[in-house]
């Protein structure tokens, strides 16, 4: 066949020889101007500039390769490549795979190094973060090289034909395997130095500059994407394990020089597009000098727009502190006191920030013994001398006062925005058992490695995340509270940090999943869910005692069911988009390959995207925050002191802490057993064979047709109970709205009283009925699941009332409770592969929920448990509590008053004269209404006059 025939067939080459050779050209014109300023105008060549001369050079290899290739027959299919050119195109495939990632590593230590210069003396978090994202760029590329490069044993094996035998491993996988890895370091590169640009006010000309910066840098991520796309599309016909075949080999795949050629041309725009982004923050002298209006305004004066020197109402900010920050030596300097009419003393240029810090010539340190308050003050890049302000990009935000003093309306506006959070949760548990069973099916797991799944889930991210990382993050304020310099960095804690470090890890555990389902890897599924459960873990162990304790204390109980609810909701939503877009290629008997897990991949992707969004959110969200001392004395207008003794000695909120993490434990252990076991409970003999043919290695998934005897299928039964379970949540949310105004109403301690008996009756029925109809087995199925929707959230609450400076760490615990699955879906396991029946080893659950109710009992039992978490608190005086003027009212004086109250029984005509009189009135009315209360009052105020100040 002569060359001209080659002119006949589809041919990618043009496009990718021209798209790859014009972006080498613009990231050519970048480093030179990028050189020239750093040589010519500033005269200081640092170690971020020699890191972009040597990726420019590795780009220029790596580009180089592609044109070569795209010369040689890359973008043809094999039977339109010349038997000439084959040899020459293996080379050429082979130099890319191996410059590929030196060229990204390069390109990504030059702009981190600058963060570091740039943050020097200042900024922890920022070169804290900017130190491990360094590490990890440079470690992963590291490994990645080496990959590439001795991807065949013999290495020969690689790029030329080579008759003996050879094992090489599909370098097409390992790229898509390695792409969240790019994906993540990309996000965190173009989050890192937001704190610090949205702290500074500019002039509308430089923001648009700065605007359009970083809109590059999201650039190069979406160019990530489209290449992991072309990957996608490329690696569908190659084998994903190690070969000796030669059609296996890298570069000699079947058609690979037509499949891979336009992800290899997004590679080459990725390196080049990033290189070029990497320079622009560096070009300020050169545009000064050709383009100097750009820079300033066209009257030469440097001025804020009006629309940011206002707080957003139209209000003038002049109490807003200068933030001059001026760059000096390599980091930021505090800059000096400024008079509030100094405009030039306040201003910040945006390219003050991204160009070389040492570049202004004219700065003037500042005075080292200039005691002025206003200085970075904020570790998350807020600047301020107002205590209860907050600068957020370019208008001022108040910062919200203590959480327990919210008002109704400012609570509903906080956990609305904290929801959001539980919208995650409920995704990804919908999707948790039907991505399980696919993965096994496709992986050809066994029964007992399904279940490890969701145990590790589970039992290992949430053993592990509430105590290690959540609690600590969560109180970390706290733990230096008392070593905080005056004027000095806020500490990193507290509940909105919380939230973010959760965020981070859930968008990594995403994108875990990506190489996982490409390489079906039994172990890499068991790490992404424990990454994922850990995540989850810890934003749990924030927003469940943030909804409680965020507004009036009576509606806690509601909040927290509110959300629950929500988060089952978007279960069932979750588990129908699994249903009827993910695995719609489920055949009657459950098998499925390996391609049905391609749109879930997407879809984790898509999550981790919103993950980085999200958390740039809870950043900038200025949300109510409480401390240790404010929970406790919070606990003093309970009308019983929760420290006070009970059994064996210990504290009542200790009782009530540790019947609570028990209870949480037992019930989501049942639970999670119930939902595992959930295909095997309602068809009984149908799971016998299933086990039969998981002992032979194999695992059936449950098939979107209806099994027979099965008016529907496992997965629509599933979906009902799902409703259930969410639809009880709900309920329990509207009666414990109404249970502060309707006292005769059942209180949350007594729903949850009666929702756990008939969970425990429920699961009974299920483990002893046997009807010929196995549709009648599904009706106490789905009433278990209805009556134990509102139990972890009743649970969550009571368990928290009273806890006082110890709350945040019995969130902790309280949260870890959820690792119950760690061990007993096993044990049902084992009970069935030892012989018995389904139903015997449900018999498990109820008896679980049984050590689940001696919480409740205990609540009801006990006068003073009951007393403590039945208080309440009329809405008139809590009000009056939520008050800025009244929060540092005289607590002893409203104790007084209580205890008076309490004991004389005087009615509220008679106590008009004050609100101390009022207040203590109400609560011991409001203790006598209530079933139990009166006989506890007693009691209750003898210890507390006991433990009160002579």
């Amino acid at each position: 066949m002569s060359s001209n025939d080659y002119s006949k067939y589809p041919d990618r080459g043009p496009a990718v020889f021209a798209v790859t050779t014009a972006t080498l050209v613009l990231a050519t014109c970048f480093v030179a101007a990028r050189l020239f300023c750093r040589i010519r105008i500033v005269r200081s060549v640092t170690w971020d500039d020699y890191a972009i001369v040597a990726a420019w050079i590795l780009a220029f290899a790596l580009s180089f390769s592609i044109d070569l290739g795209a010369s040689k027959g890359l973008g043809r299919h094999d039977e339109n490549i010349s038997s000439g050119d084959w040899n020459a195109l293996r080379r050429c495939e082979y130099a890319f795979s191996v410059l590929y990632n030196p060229a990204l590593m390069a390109t990504k230590t030059s702009i981190l190094i600058f963060y570091l210069r740039l943050s020097k003396n200042t900024q922890k978090v920022l070169r804290l973060a900017s130190w491990a994202v360094l590490a990890i760029v440079n470690l992963a590329g590291t490994v990645l090289t080496l990959i590439n490069i001795f991807q065949c044993r013999p290495v020969q094996a690689a790029f030329d034909p080579y008759n003996g035998a050879a094992y090489c491993i599909p370098l097409l996988t390992e790229f898509i395997c390695s792409a969240p890895v790019n994906v993540v370091t990309d996000l965190a590169i173009l989050a890192l130095p937001l704190p610090v640009l949205t702290s500074m006010r500019l002039p509308r000309r430089q923001k648009i500059i700065l605007i359009f910066t970083f809109a590059l840098g999201i650039f190069v991520t979406v160019v990530d994407v489209v290449r992991i796309y072309y990957l996608e599309q490329a690696i569908t016909q190659v084998s994903v394990s190690v070969s000796n075949s030669a059609e296996a080999t890298f570069g000699d795949s079947p058609q690979f020089a037509w499949n891979a050629s336009l992800s290899l041309m997004w590679s080459a725009v990725e390196v080049n597009i990033g290189i070029a982004c990497a320079c622009i923050p560096t070009l300020k002298p050169l545009i000064r000098r050709i383009l100097p209006g750009m820079l300033v305004d066209p009257d030469a004066t440097r001025t804020y727009d009006k629309d940011t020197s206002t707080d957003g109402n139209g209000s003038s900010n002049n109490g807003r502190p200068p933030t001059s920050g001026i760059f000096t030596d390599g980091y930021i300097t505090p800059p000096p006191q400024a008079h509030a009419g100094d405009r030039r003393g306040s201003l910040v240029s945006a390219l003050d920030f991204i160009t070389t810090p040492d570049m202004n010539s004219n700065a003037q340190p500042a005075d080292p013994l200039d005691r002025t308050p206003t200085v970075l003050t904020s570790a998350t890049g807020t600047y301020s001398v107002i205590e209860n302000s907050v600068y957020f990009g370019f208008v001022n935000m108040r910062r919200p006062k203590s959480m327990i003093r919210t008002s109704v309306r400012d609570s509903f506006k906080y956990c609305t925005v904290v929801t959001i959070l539980f919208l995650l949760w409920g995704f990804s548990y919908g999707l948790l058992n039907q991505l399980n069973n696919a993965v096994a099916s496709v992986s050809g797991m066994s029964t007992a490695e399904t279940i490890g799944l969701s145990s590790i889930y589970f039992g290992g991210g949430y053993l592990v995340g509430p105590l290690l990382v959540g609690e600590w993050i969560l109180r970390h304020d706290e733990h230096s509270r008392s070593r905080r310099k005056k004027n000095g960095p806020d500490q990193i804690g507290g509940y909105r940090a919380t939230f973010i470090v959760g965020l981070c890890f859930y968008g990594v555990g995403t994108i875990m999943f990506w190489p996982s389902a490409v390489l079906t890897s039994f172990a890499g599924f068991m790490i992404c869910n424990f990454v994922v459960g850990f995540a989850l873990a810890i934003i749990e162990t924030g927003a469940n005692p943030f909804l409680v304790f965020c507004g009036p204390m009576d509606y806690a109980e509601m909040r927290l069911c509110l959300a629950q609810g929500i988060q089952a909701a978007t279960t069932v939503l979750s588990g129908l988009l699994a249903q009827k877009v993910f695995f719609t290629t489920l055949d009657a008997s459950g098998g499925t390959s390996s391609l049905v897990l391609l749109d879930v991949q997407w879809t984790y992707l898509a999550i981790t995207l919103l993950c980085v969004v999200l958390a740039l959110f809870f950043y900038y969200m200025p949300l109510p925050e409480v401390t240790d001392a404010e929970m406790e004395h919070s606990t003093r207008y309970l009308p019983i002191d929760p420290k006070k003794r009970s059994f064996g000695g210990l504290e009542l909120r200790t009782w009530t802490l540790t019947l609570a993490v028990i209870a949480q434990w037992t019930y989501v252990a049942g639970q999670e057993s119930m939902s595992i076991f959930f295909s095997e409970i309602l068809t009984p003999n149908v799971a016998v064979q299933s086990r039969a043919a998981s002992e032979e290695g194999g695992h059936t998934t449950d098939s979107l047709q209806p099994p027979p005897g099965l008016a529907l299928s496992i997965p629509n039964y599933l979906l009902i109970a799902h409703t259930a379970f969410a639809v009880s949540r709900f309920l329990a949310a509207y009666l414990a709205y109404l249970s502060p105004t309707h006292p005769k109403l059942p209180q949350p301690r007594t729903v949850l009283s009666i929702t756990t008996g008939l969970s425990i009756i429920c699961g009974i029925l299920v483990a002893a009925l046997r009807p010929t109809n196995p549709n009648l087995l599904a009706i106490p199925v789905v009433l278990f699941f209805f009556f134990e929707g509102p139990m972890w959230p009743l649970i969550f609450t009571l368990g928290l009332r009273g806890q006082g400076k110890r709350t945040k760490r019995a969130a902790a615990w309280i949260t870890m409770g959820a690792s119950g699955p760690a061990f007993w879906p096993f044990v049902m396991y084992a009970i069935v592969k030892r012989g018995g029946s389904i139903q015997t080893a449900f018999t498990l659950v109820p008896a679980l929920l049984v050590i689940t109710g001696f919480f409740s009992l205990f609540l009801d039992l006990k006068r003073d448990a009951r007393t403590l978490v039945d208080a309440r608190v009329g809405a008139e005086d809590q009000s009056k509590i939520q008050d800025r003027a009244n929060r540092d009212m005289d607590l002893d004086a409203i104790l007084v008053a209580r205890r008076r109250a309490s004991v004389s029984g005087m009615p509220i005509d008679d106590e008009k004269t004050g609100f101390l009189k009022r207040f203590s009135i109400a609560l011991s009315k409001g203790s006598s209404v209530l079933p139990g209360r009166r006989d506890s009052d007693q009691p209750a105020t003898e210890h507390r006059e006991a433990d009160s100040p002579g």
